[in-house]
């Protein structure tokens, strides 16, 4: 017989860690995860997290901005959830206790592209994503939710055209398993890896997408994914990403003349999209014949760079 579950989780990241934590309150729980808990594109984010907490900031400023960002193309009732509940979500995390950087004993925020005001919160400088997902896997291995790693599903099982469980691989053992549950959810990240260059985790390989599409679920928007503007390129270094959070200190972006072209380009300059600053960028290279554009911090003040970009 099964091992049965109220909810089963896929994916261990941001989303599915702070799902489990909530619906534990519900009932039993399971996550799965195909690496370790913490192997996830959540560990890699550094600028920080989007919410209107500030007094210059309101959830519908946000909403008009994510909106814009998104040429227009989002859907508008996702767009209200996330603008409207991202205060509450900061707020749970906050008493689940993440360490966000603080000035003058309040939140700090900063200031990203495509936003109008400062509403970035972040941790350990530029660590958020890390500070993130240590502080909610430690939360998860102290409470009741179990978790499988480097077991990955590989069907989502469907009876009645209603989904009853899933079938996993332990890849340590080579055995496969099947768990059912009430309910279902998939918090797989991204397929970024599956490309050449890419910031992504190596585990960001679209799973999720594939398990779903299997089980008979709808597939949109598949046209729109979305490359971080800048990553570091030096020979004999591994690339890595350089967040945007550096723009939104204060950072420009020039080519390899010297010469900082994003106000050719659009009003917001280097606090454009990252559609429309990795269009400039792949403009600028084109009319440079060149391979590569800088990142240029050199008029900032040297603390700027350690107290917000230490790991970078």
């Amino acid at each position: 017989m099964m091992d049965r579950y109220d909810y089963i989780i896929i994916g261990s990241g941001i989303a599915g860690l702070y799902t489990a934590l909530m619906a534990k309150e519900q009932g039993s729980v399971l996550v799965i995860t195909k690496g370790s808990i913490e192997d996830c594109n959540t560990r890699y984010a550094q600028g920080g997290i989007a919410a209107a907490i500030g007094k210059d900031d309101s959830k519908e400023l946000h909403f008009r901005d994510t909106v814009a960002a998104g040429d227009g193309l989002c859907d508008t009732e996702a767009v209200r959830i996330l603008a409207g509940e991202a205060p509450a979500r900061i707020a749970d995390l906050v008493n689940l206790e993440v360490p966000f950087d603080t000035a003058n004993g309040e939140i700090a925020l900063t200031r990203e592209a495509a936003h109008s005001v400062p509403r970035i919160l972040h941790a350990g400088g530029d660590a958020t994503g890390e500070h993130i997902e240590v502080t909610l896997s430690r939360r998860v291995r102290a409470s009741q939710i179990q978790v499988l790693e480097d077991c990955l599903v590989t069907e989502i099982l469907v009876e009645n055209g209603a989904v009853s469980g899933v079938r996993a691989l332990d890849c340590r053992t080579g055995s496969f398993e099947e768990f059912s549950c009430r309910f279902l959810v998939l918090a797989t990240g991204g397929a970024g890896h599956l490309y050449k260059l890419s910031t992504n985790s190596d585990v960001a390989t679209g799973d999720g997408v594939a398990l779903a599409f299997k089980a008979g679920a709808e597939i949109v928007d598949m046209e729109f994914f979305q490359f971080h503007p800048t990553a570091l390129r030096m020979p004999g270094v591994t690339p890595f990403l350089i967040s945007e959070s550096v723009r939104g200190e204060g950072g420009v972006l020039r080519n390899v003349d010297g010469y900082r072209f994003m106000p050719d380009y659009t009003p917001e300059a280097d606090l454009a999209p990252r559609d429309v600053a990795t269009r400039s960028i792949l403009y600028e290279m084109r009319k440079t014949a060149s391979d590569r554009v800088f990142v240029d911090v050199t008029h900032l003040p040297p603390y700027v760079i350690t107290t917000r970009f230490p790991h970078i």
